[in-house]
């Protein structure tokens, strides 16, 4: 019965492929029928997970403004989509070696040149990654350690790499990782404790400056609930913020909204994640005047 039902999955996905065309998206009946037909396959089976994620991922791209605008127009799909997800679940385990490449990178630039004391350094997943934070701080002695993809665990992990040997004098992090690789709220914010605490502890002098998890025009396709999640963490972290000595919560999200609280669309790169230039235009003068405003702050 199994090997039956797998085949007639296996003849639609085959169907909908040629009714597609070459490098076509489906329409959304045939999304909606396409995923129907995966709820109906075996759970293990590749070939279906690896379809679904395919075919998934062409479709949301393509109709991620759309939904946006309006997401209760695509209610029966992105019902279905998530209980796909739900089957096929993606195994999230990390190699915490995995970014050994990029810290001995790092570590052959450090070698070549002379770095800043004291430095404002920038630490966190893709959004400091590709942030070019020496054109956005040209007058700061800024160092950026961003690596695309780490979580809060892994960048405490590589704690003595990326954070410990550079001392800062302004720490500035931002991860949504741990968020978007299914970790609830107090599970991350607490990741985000830990890194501050070792911190503490080695630099008791160094202002922190904790970034938001930004929203994206591609939260509800990530998971079911991460937009939500990513707005419990952030109230979370403010709250942790007021009641830390040198950490500071500096919130870069209202100007990414219109005023109707939707998204701009225009701030972000194609794939709907990542913010582009406009994007990072709006973070800049709002980092800029915390940073400005905590060199020369005295504490008590």
């Amino acid at each position: 019965m199994k090997k039956i039902i797998f085949v007639s999955v296996f003849l639609c996905f085959t169907f909908f492929i040629k009714a597609q065309g070459k490098g076509g998206v489906y329409s959304r009946l045939q999304y909606i029928s396409f995923l129907k037909d995966c709820l109906k396959g075996e759970n293990e089976n590749p070939q279906i997970a690896k379809e679904f994620n395919q075919q998934s991922k062409l479709y949301w791209k393509k109709n991620k403004l759309e939904y946006n605008q309006n997401p209760t127009k695509f209610k029966k799909e992105i019902s279905l989509y998530y209980k796909n997800k739900d089957k096929f679940k993606r195994n999230n385990s990390r190699d915490l070696n995995r970014y050994k490449k990029t810290l001995e990178n790092f570590q052959r630039f450090d070698n070549r040149n002379t770095l800043a004391n004291n430095p404002v350094l920038f630490i966190g997943s893709s959004s400091i990654a590709g942030w070019e934070t020496s054109k956005s701080f040209p007058n700061l002695p800024v160092i950026n350690r961003g690596i695309g993809g780490i979580s809060l665990s892994e960048i405490t992990y590589y704690y003595n790499d990326i954070v410990k040997k550079y001392a800062p004098k302004i720490l500035v992090i931002y991860c949504d990782i741990d968020v978007e690789i299914g970790k609830s709220p107090a599970v991350a914010v607490n990741a985000f404790k830990v890194l501050v605490n070792k911190v503490k502890i080695d630099f008791p002098k160094t202002q922190v400056i904790i970034l938001p998890m930004k929203p994206t025009l591609i939260d509800d396709f990530i998971g079911e609930d991460i937009r939500k999640n990513k707005n419990v963490s952030n109230e979370d972290l403010t709250e942790y913020c007021k009641g830390e000595k040198n950490v500071h919560f500096v919130d870069i999200t209202p100007p990414m909204l219109k005023p109707n609280g939707s998204l701009l669309s225009e701030i972000f790169l194609d794939d709907g994640m990542h913010l582009n230039k406009s994007g990072y235009d709006l973070w800049d003068p709002i980092v800029r005047e915390k940073i400005k405003s905590l060199l020369i702050y005295r504490p008590e």
